[in-house]
């Protein structure tokens, strides 16, 4: 008797240029978890944040809205399947550059409100960036890079959603 329902060759497999939705956890190598769609891990760990919308992360495969370790990670996967994944710098969000810390003027900073403390994180433009020393009362070193860059990232991965890149919207 011929089965109804799905079959394995129907079955939707992620490739690149499909629309992905991904429930995602990622933690440092100390087990520290720094980012999750889900409002429960992020309780239990200390850094929900109710300005945050929890839920699923949406992109499309391939195309450089994620960092590139996710885009080559999802590849393959099915709907509902998990994945455990450990990202080098370079496929996360690279390796750390020392040239990156530049003076700032801290006039500049005043004028925006900003008084700058050692580690803070203040937003150029969208970017974050971290206040790296204070050697003068006229200069602030900030650190442009990215507050993950050369950092080994660790994520758990489940597909929720697969919309294929060749599906016509009806």
């Amino acid at each position: 008797a011929l089965m109804a329902g799905c079959t394995g060759a129907t079955e939707k497999i992620v490739k690149s240029g499909d629309t992905v939705s991904v429930d995602y956890t990622g933690w440092y190598d100390n087990g520290t978890i720094f980012d999750t769609s889900s409002a429960d891990v992020a309780r239990q760990n200390g850094i929900y944040d109710e300005n945050m919308t929890y839920g699923p992360l949406t992109f499309t495969v391939g195309s450089g809205q994620v960092i590139q370790g996710f885009d080559d990670a999802v590849v393959g996967m099915k709907v509902n399947e998990s994945k455990n994944i450990t990202l080098p710098p370079e496929k996360a969000y690279g390796e750390y550059d020392p040239s990156l810390i530049q003076p700032v003027n801290m006039s500049m900073l005043l004028e925006y409100n900003i008084t700058p403390h050692v580690n803070d994180t203040l937003y150029y433009g969208i970017r974050p960036v971290t206040v790296y020393s204070i050697p003068n009362n006229t200069t602030v070193m900030i650190d442009f890079n990215h507050p993950m860059a050369g950092k080994t990232l660790h994520f758990t991965l489940t597909v929720r959603d697969i919309q294929p890149a060749n599906a016509t919207a009806t």
